[in-house]
């Protein structure tokens, strides 16, 4: 369970804050029990260490300071967790003041680096609240990007080859073909479709594709950006029913059937182009309030040690393309 108390890391602060005594969190006198106000229910008192009680408002709190993943699982499924954590956490801390730990340079360092991340995150905040992404931003971003959210609903059907990433493929229910003998079948199947057969119906008696090949070999809606190029390709030039010709694929050689065509409505794809919006202006007004302040980076200090690692997850990375 360690892994998942260190997600609460968020909560620190908010329960330094509430549990130290300066927030309100109820003060009671040794060996008292917890009480509650029978006038305000958020009163109620749900973890007591020594003369510290942390009220139900205080958990709020605490809660609201967290990730959205892990406020949602400690609000749900991991809420018995909680008090683990809080007494632990509240006990340590207390002992860590005994020994007056909060003096070493190393701990005064991490406390002034997470007030400097808490206030930065506030700020955020403040500025993302005012933030607006007005419905004709919306349409002309939608309108913009449309080819972007088309979609084809394909069928397929799959020969595996002896040379495919699939060849030695345990669930396979026949051996793989060499390239001549899989195009020879495929170009049979093909001739087949074109004199009356159905698609779905060799599909599901010729292809190799366990996954698919049940249902007729069809694979659902896929964007054509999330689909091998040859494959989008031979989809973007097809017409509804047709029948594409045999494309290599790293799984074997393929016949592909386009079902049919689509282009994801305003309403579906809204709160997507809505954060895009969001985070565009949101870079914008950070960029303005930075202008505002004397900066100076030594470049080379910061320049790049060889190949150029990936930023980490959350880092900036740039303003969001417009429209």
């Amino acid at each position: 369970m360690q892994h998942r108390f260190t997600l609460l890391a968020g909560g620190v602060a908010a329960l330094a804050m509430l549990a130290g005594g300066s927030s309100g969190a109820a003060q009671q006198p040794p060996g008292s029990a917890p009480t509650s106000s029978p006038a305000d229910p958020k009163q109620h008192v749900v973890v007591s260490v020594n003369d510290v009680k942390i009220t139900e408002a205080d958990l709020e709190i605490i809660l609201r300071s967290l990730p959205p993943q892990s406020r949602q699982y400690y609000s749900g499924e991991g809420r018995h967790l909680l008090p683990q954590y809080l007494v632990r956490m509240k006990v340590l801390s207390e002992e860590a003041r005994k020994q007056q730990l909060g003096q070493q340079a190393e701990v005064r360092d991490a406390i002034a680096v997470a007030t400097e991340s808490i206030l930065a995150d506030a700020a955020r905040r403040r500025i993302e609240q005012n933030i607006a992404a007005p419905d004709e931003l919306v349409e002309q971003l939608y309108q913009g990007r449309k080819k972007q959210f088309e979609e084809v609903r394909l069928r397929r059907i799959l020969i595996r080859t002896e040379s495919s990433l699939l060849s030695q493929s345990s669930a396979a229910s026949k051996p793989p073909m060499s390239s001549a003998d899989a195009r020879k079948k495929l170009e049979e199947l093909r001739q087949q479709i074109a004199g009356g057969a159905e698609f779905a119906e060799v599909a599901k008696a010729h292809s190799d594709d366990l996954e698919s090949a049940p249902a007729g070999g069809d694979i659902g809606f896929v964007n054509y950006q999330t689909v091998i190029p040859p494959v989008a390709q031979a989809a973007d030039r097809l017409s509804p029913d047709q029948i594409s010709e045999i494309i290599p694929t790293p799984y074997g050689l393929e016949l592909y059937q386009v079902v049919e065509k689509r282009t994801k409505p305003l309403t579906e794809v809204r709160p997507q182009l809505e954060a895009i919006i969001r985070q565009g202006k949101l870079e914008e007004k950070l960029q303005e309030i930075q202008s505002q302040y004397k900066i100076i980076v030594d470049q080379d200090y910061f320049a790049p040690q060889g190949a150029a690692a990936p930023a980490p997850f959350g880092a900036p990375t740039g303003t969001p393309s417009a429209p």
